[in-house]
């Protein structure tokens, strides 16, 4: 009898309750995950959530024990690692026996859920979040000896605050691991985009300020070795050369924009409900995406994600690849320092989007013209007339309607005192007057007066 129906037989015979060295555990009748190497249940242990990964072992009988001695060296490697920020919590590694037969589990800590199941709204923020974690997860490993050989967006894990950790490593045996890790970077930020890995359009067919990430892709997935990334320190250079920007080049470009669109009225400050103006200003950043790269972010009460803007029909502008706002009036700020320099944007309430006859304010477009719905589009299959219809993701426009009333910050990341995640508290200060009086003159003076400060005491250290 092979492990998997061995297991589901007593599992089903205990009622779900087994006895681990930890204590008693009461796992759930329906698997979180399964695959040929092993099934993840979520069971409570001591009063706690947990997950229990029990492995499956496929192959000769009596090549078990050799592969059960090695499962157990490798959760000791593993927990010897000298950190493990980014990799799944190991509690327990212990041993179930069922008539006879040894089958492991792994005790550990419960996530929210897995990368495959968190892409529900795609990010740029999040894309740079993913490849910082791919690449700094798979150096560090490859920097410890170790290889995964098996990363996929499932075993990529999403912790309560959205951070992501890496399960099953150095668990499946790979002649050439730490060559196919360098092809998973690619490969997962190709699915991340895409929803597939058999894409061949760039990463800036769906964000378009990231041209840069095309190439890192196409790098890790090429068969042509003179071309192909070595390591992980060869991908970490090639991002380093490609998109070092001097810090006074950006302060100035910034500026320049801001003051050739209202040269009357800045440097200080200016204040515009010109919608024409306003649309031409924002013009002039979708020319300069490719400059600015990621380096120009927006905040707004909840976050900050890199603005890369596109102009939309009737009014509306999106500041990403999908967050679309409808510009009221923008308060802008130019001085001589040019670190004080920002966009504040006041957005109105909006309206929902009519698709397939109901209301919504998440939407995609296929081939610029056919409206279809957000889920159709995250699942790469439309339905019409009964009929479904495979979806070519580099043929979808995502639009993600800002519903309610409010304000976004437009400035550049790590440049503008605000932008540091040490006075992010300030900015947030600020959005809570926002919301309750109109934003005036007097209010963003105080707000500029505090940024000073923050600069003077960056200066001092």
């Amino acid at each position: 009898m092979d492990d998997k129906l061995l297991l589901f037989e007593f599992l089903d015979a205990e009622k779900y309750r087994i006895s681990l060295s930890l204590g008693e555990c009461q796992l759930d009748s329906k698997p979180l995950g399964r695959n040929e190497a092993g099934i993840v249940f979520k069971a409570r242990m001591n009063g706690k959530d947990v997950a229990l990964k029990f492995f499956l072992f496929n192959g000769d009988d009596s090549r078990k024990g050799k592969w059960l001695n090695k499962l157990k060296a490798r959760y000791l490697e593993i927990s010897l690692l000298e950190t493990r920020n980014n990799i799944v919590q190991y509690a327990d590694f212990d041993i179930v026996t069922v008539e006879g037969e040894e089958i492991p589990v792994l005790v550990m800590k419960l996530y929210k859920c897995s990368l495959e199941e968190y892409r529900s709204i795609l990010s740029m923020d999040t894309f740079l979040k993913l490849f910082r974690f791919l690449t700094n997860t798979v150096q560090f490993l490859h920097s410890m000896g170790i290889s995964h050989g098996a990363i996929t967006p499932r075993n990529i894990l999403v912790d309560d605050h959205n951070d992501f950790v890496l399960t099953d490593v150095s668990i499946l045996e790979n002649n050439d691991a730490g060559y196919s890790d360098i092809t998973a970077i690619g490969e997962v930020l190709q699915w991340y985009a895409f929803g597939n890995i058999s894409n061949d359009a760039g990463i800036s067919k769906v964000f378009p300020a990231l041209k840069l990430y095309d190439q890192i892709v196409e790098r890790c997935l090429t068969q042509d070795n003179s071309r192909r990334f070595r390591s992980v320190d060869e991908i970490l250079a090639f991002v380093e050369i490609q998109k070092e920007r001097d810090p006074s080049e950006l302060l100035k470009e910034f500026s320049l924009i801001c003051r050739k669109n209202f040269p009357k009225e800045l440097p200080e400050f200016v204040h515009c409900s010109d919608q024409a103006k306003i649309i031409k200003l924002f013009s002039e950043f979708v020319s300069r995406k490719d400059f600015f790269g990621g380096n120009l972010i927006y905040f707004t009460d909840v976050e900050r994600n890199v603005f890369s803007p596109q102009i939309c029909k009737n009014g509306y502008i999106k500041f990403d690849n999908s967050a679309q706002y409808k510009v009221l009036d923008i308060w802008i700020h130019s001085d001589s320092d040019m670190r004080n320099d920002y966009i504040l944007v006041h957005h109105s309430n909006t309206l929902p989007e009519k698709v397939n006859g109901k209301d919504v304010y998440r939407w995609a477009v296929y081939e610029e013209r056919t409206q279809i719905t957000w889920e159709e589009a995250m699942n790469g299959f439309a339905e019409s007339d009964g009929d479904i219809i495979a979806l070519d993701r580099t043929k979808i426009e995502f639009y993600n309607r800002i519903s309610r009333e409010g304000y976004t910050f437009i400035a550049l990341n790590h440049l503008h005192s605000l932008a540091s995640p040490a006075n992010a508290g300030t900015l947030r200060d600020y959005f809570f007057r926002f919301s309750f009086s109109y934003v005036n003159r007097y209010i963003l003076e105080d707000m500029n007066n505090q940024m000073k400060q923050h600069i003077s005491a960056l200066g001092r250290k």
